[in-house]
């Protein structure tokens, strides 16, 4: 088989996995925002779709540190915002595994709408973890497993404002928080 035979069905593999990943997002939305979709404007519609598209290919992709710099910086050029970076760890905590910043356990999170967001989590413990946003016990936003001793990233454009759960999905009990987005 031809070099770029190989390439095009890799490629159409590729397109594949992205769409069928699109589709089970948007398939996890909630009643509330496929209205808000189906009722916005042509062009927030593309936003929201192009939004989406980013947040799926983050989520599932745990690249090297160099290519996730590089892939913040090329979407930050193209939608002309800035970005605002959040710093979580996983920390231990009389046996129970939660969420940290500098100075909180499981802290509220702050986001603002139609802007940028970067949660950059790092696990130095023995276990893996992965970051869910949700609402009203719906799924929004999963990130990848982060492994131990690794660190990932979440990258998120919210368009709308609200008040959101996070957990993980291997510690809910002990692992959770307020997210809120404001304008």
């Amino acid at each position: 088989m031809k070099r770029t035979s190989k390439i095009a069905i890799i490629s159409c593999i590729v397109s594949v996995v992205i769409i069928v990943a699109a589709l089970t997002v948007h398939l996890r939305l909630s009643e509330t925002e496929r209205s808000e979709i189906e009722s916005g404007s042509e062009q927030n519609e593309k936003e929201s779709a192009s939004q989406v598209a980013n947040e799926i290919v983050n989520s599932i992709q745990n690249k090297p540190e160099s290519e996730q710099n590089e892939n913040t910086e090329q979407t930050n050029t193209a939608s002309n915002t800035t970005v605002d970076q959040i710093e979580i760890s996983v920390k231990e905590v009389d046996e129970a595994y939660r969420w940290s910043n500098s100075t909180e356990i499981n802290p509220t999170i702050t986001l603002q709408v139609n802007m940028g967001n970067v949660i950059q989590f790092t696990n130095p413990t023995d276990t893996k973890h992965a970051f869910i946003i949700g609402q009203n016990d719906q799924v929004i936003l999963e990130s990848k497993d982060i492994g131990p001793g690794l660190s990932g990233k979440l990258s998120i454009k919210p368009t709308r404002t609200g008040v959101f759960e996070y957990h993980c999905k291997y510690h809910q009990d002990t692992m959770k928080g307020i997210l809120n987005v404001e304008p």
